[in-house]
């Protein structure tokens, strides 16, 4: 009786190894699913990043541009701004960081002041041409 219940044991064994593991459909039907969902996900990343450094830039310009009313304010402006002209001293000194632009590589952010008073901020670079991004953002920047 020992040697049929011994039998009848090792079949089970048997069964049970045979159904352990993933079969190899399994698997690739697995890997392809997650390769498209990668696919589908990488491009949204990167325009999802392209807006952040979209949107960084125009708050950068905004902190250029508070910045530069509140010093015209004060009457603490030396620098001439009567022409587009990269941050000066009195700017970057009145903010805590200076700001880098984003979207454009060794891009500069500039000021001009109208005769008026009205101070515009820019940003770009010398290979890309200065978008205005202060008060009123170029909808066509970093596109």
């Amino acid at each position: 009786m020992s040697c049929i219940s011994d039998g009848r044991l090792q079949q089970k064994n048997i069964k049970n190894n045979k159904k352990r593991g993933f079969t190899l459909i399994e698997l690739i039907i697995v890997i392809s699913i997650i390769g498209i969902l990668a696919a589908i996900a990488v491009p949204k990343f990167s325009g999802i990043q392209k807006d952040a450094k979209i949107k960084a830039d125009i708050a950068s310009a905004r902190v250029i541009g508070d910045a530069t009313n509140s010093l015209i304010a004060e009457d603490k402006i030396t620098g001439t701004y009567t022409t587009s002209a990269i941050l000066g001293a009195d700017i970057k000194g009145y903010i805590q960081a200076e700001p880098t632009v984003k979207t454009t590589p060794e891009g500069l952010f500039k000021v001009l002041i109208d005769t008026n008073g009205n101070v515009v901020v820019s940003a770009g670079s010398g290979i890309v041409t200065y978008k205005n991004l202060y008060p009123t953002p170029d909808p066509q920047y970093g596109k």
